[in-house]
């Protein structure tokens, strides 16, 4: 009742529409949904691949696989030809299936895709293909005829075989071609089975064409994806290697110029307790006769403190100490030999120009 109520007299806003759902069992439930945001949700129609009727300008690979046909009139087997369509069918179905596959590998060029012949290497058999590129990732092709299974009615020999020994295996089932087409990976290829469509009792296979092309677009959209995501947990996890080592390298040129400093500190008292020895000495001169050698060895003292006293020179940092990966071992938690170095030969930073690698002077 309420849903008529709801229906019919005007509690619906326009552009929506009240769905309910558990008519049958369970708790009712009833849903305004908005019509043109349901609308905008839905995918886009995948496109339609037109299948000609007739092979007028067929494309060069179907040309190629025509002429490599062989005077078989049951069964057809090109897939040990190379640069040719693999097929694997009934005699009757090959019109249909070089149609089938003219379409296909001409809409991949008309959407700016590559069509190549591929060769590879299975259990040291080679496995020839035709593959659709797509901004570098092929996805191969073979079109093949699929089988039932039917009760194997044993030849006169495999019957005398096993009257000779009973222990002879008959197969139980054939394998009998069905008429009905699948377009995919090639049965000797890593991919078989990652995409595949064929004839069904709900379609034909000329209708799932458009949907097999849009899968590998799909498929190369969804790897460079992955791609790019590894590419950014990479960048961020060097960044985080950078910014160790970076405030490991400032720790050591603080230490560095800390070592540097007490080293002036203790040069500076140095020379002035040279120069309180040098005064004392000639106050005691000057009270007696000093001899020549007393003279020079003060002239000496004097002349060396002044020599070894860093307040005599404008003060500047010292020189960084070495950037290397043995130097900076001792700063570091992880082991420098695992990660990537952020200096080159002379030290110099080669990392993000926005990570701080030493104090500031």
């Amino acid at each position: 009742m309420a849903y008529y109520d709801a229906l019919h007299h005007g509690h619906i806003p326009d552009g929506h529409k009240l769905r309910w759902v558990g008519r049958q069992r369970g708790d009712s439930t009833f849903t305004l949904v908005d019509e043109e945001a349901e609308k905008a949700a839905r995918p886009e129609p995948v496109p339609v691949i037109n299948v000609p009727d007739v092979l007028n300008r067929p494309h060069p690979l179907v040309r190629a696989t025509r002429k490599a046909l062989g005077r078989s009139r049951t069964m057809v087997d090109t897939r040990g030809a190379p640069e040719v369509i693999p097929l694997l069918l009934s005699r009757p179905l090959v019109d249909r299936a070089l149609r089938i596959m003219d379409a296909l590998l001409t809409e991949a060029e008309n959407r700016g895709y590559q069509v190549e012949a591929h060769t590879e290497l299975h259990r040291g058999e080679p496995v020839h293909s035709v593959a659709v590129v797509i901004r570098g990732r092929a996805f191969p092709l073979s079109l093949t005829e699929l089988t039932t299974k039917v009760p194997h009615e044993p030849t006169p020999e495999e019957i005398r075989r096993q009257e000779r020994n009973r222990w002879t295996q008959v197969p139980k089932y054939d394998e009998k071609p069905n008429g009905r087409l699948s377009v995919g990976a090639p049965a000797g290829s890593w991919q078989h089975r990652s995409y595949s469509y064929s004839d069904s009792p709900r379609w034909t296979l000329e209708s799932r064409l458009g949907h097999l092309l849009q899968g590998f677009e799909h498929s190369v959209a969804e790897a460079e994806r992955i791609q790019r995501e590894k590419e950014l947990r990479e960048a961020e996890q060097q960044r985080r290697q950078y910014a160790v080592i970076a405030q490991a390298r400032a720790r050591q040129i603080e230490e560095h110029r800390a070592e540097i400093l007490l080293e002036q500190v203790q040069a500076w008292r140095r020379a002035a307790e040279i120069r309180d020895f040098c005064r004392a000495a000639r106050a005691r001169a000057d009270a007696s006769t000093p001899s020549t050698g007393e003279l020079q060895c003060l002239q000496w003292a004097e002349e060396y403190a002044a020599k070894t006293d860093p307040l005599l020179s404008p003060l500047a940092p010292p020189p960084d100490p070495s950037a290397d990966r043995e130097s900076l071992r001792r700063f570091l938690k992880a082991d420098p030999a695992t990660s990537p170095w952020p200096f080159d030969a002379r030290g110099r930073w080669t990392g993000p120009a926005e990570i701080q690698t030493g104090p500031r002077p």
